[in-house]
């Protein structure tokens, strides 16, 4: 449904559709050469302090105003300039939906009050699409005096945002972990062993609808000794289900491992190598792993495969260590790995 706010002069007016603003009318006694106007290239929408970069999208004519509709709509929170020939005409607020709710810090991963001294990655989990690219202004290590580590975090651009823009993957900068390069050699390692640390991520980040965060977040974590080991399936303790139920196959492992890649690396075949349908949920420590199957298990032998992607905290997957002496370790090239099971009878 489509709308207009009126601004508060009376000229001005935003278009609201589906409570998102879609587009600024302009009246026609506001604009030079109004018949020509939708194809002045002087005339054009700014963001206010935004370096007057213009707003992409088009302009259409009626007969009393010139209508703006943006490639994607206008962010609440924001200011928006309209430029004719050099001259201010106007300017829009964009105000926040009044029942919106600010975006929330659902987790920090790992969950683990420890973590392994050469720790690789976090994530970030929130409740709402983020404004990417400026991450690194709102989140910040600290160490045990509550001082700020500097060139911690790798700067990639564009940053690591999953598909919804709601999880991060933050990269604590590869350079230093790995031993004998120049950053390693130059900075050291980010963690020193029994050292704590926070990750602290500032209530300024703001959303894509432009709220900030509701609360300040802080993660207080202690470093432990290195990760130097491939994880290992055959260490792994699978609780096995019963034939002829959907009962869940459990799969309990030693250590905590990469949180989002455990759902994405785990799957069961049956006897004919066929895929069995079913859901896998990896529980908040990334110790346990739950298979729960479409169908009865029937009595015949499975076999657990698992992508060799699969990585621990430090970065280590099935086929090699991430901080290896590369000119003495041969890397294994195995696309996946596997391990057989057979469901228990009544």
């Amino acid at each position: 449904m489509l709308n207009a706010c009126q601004n508060q002069d009376g000229t001005i007016e935003l278009v609201w559709n589906n409570q998102r603003a879609t587009g600024i009318q302009i009246p026609k006694h506001l604009l030079h050469n109004f018949s020509q106007a939708a194809a002045d290239p002087t005339l054009k929408i700014v963001l206010e302090n935004g370096h007057n970069q213009s707003i992409l999208g088009n302009f259409v004519s009626d007969n009393s105003s010139l209508r703006f509709e943006p490639l994607i709509p206008l962010t609440p929170g924001l200011t928006y300039q309209i430029v004719q020939n050099n001259k201010h005409i106007g300017k829009l607020f964009v105000p926040f939906d009044k029942d919106e709710k600010a975006p929330e810090l659902l987790a920090i991963y790992p969950k683990l009050d420890t973590l392994p001294e050469n720790l690789l990655k976090f994530y970030l989990q929130f409740s709402k699409p983020m404004r990417s690219g400026q991450a690194l202004q709102f989140i910040h290590l600290l160490d045990k005096n509550k001082d700020t580590l500097r060139d911690v975090f790798l700067n990639l651009q564009p940053e690591l945002w999953d598909t919804s823009g709601t999880v991060l993957t933050l990269w604590l900068d590869p350079g230093r972990i790995k031993r004998g390069l120049h950053l390693n050699q130059k900075l050291g390692n980010p963690l020193k062993m029994n050292e704590t640390y926070q990750v602290v991520v500032s209530q300024a980040w703001k959303d894509q609808m432009g709220l900030k965060l509701s609360i300040k977040y802080t993660k207080t974590f202690v470093a432990g000794k290195r990760d130097e080991q491939a994880p290992n399936i055959q260490q792994w303790q699978l609780r096995l289900p019963k034939v002829g139920t959907v009962d869940p196959l459990r799969i309990n492992i030693p250590e905590s491992l990469d949180y989002y890649l455990l759902s994405e690396t785990i799957g069961i075949v049956d006897q004919n190598d066929s895929p069995v349908k079913g859901e896998i949920s990896v529980e908040a420590k990334a110790q346990q792993v739950i298979f729960l199957p479409s169908k009865p298990w029937k009595a015949q032998p499975y076999r657990m495969q698992v992508d060799a992607r699969l990585e621990d905290l430090a970065g280590n997957n099935l086929n090699r260590i991430f901080d290896r002496d590369m000119t003495k370790e041969k890397k294994r090239e195995k696309a996946y790995y596997e391990r057989g099971f057979l469901p228990t009878t009544p």
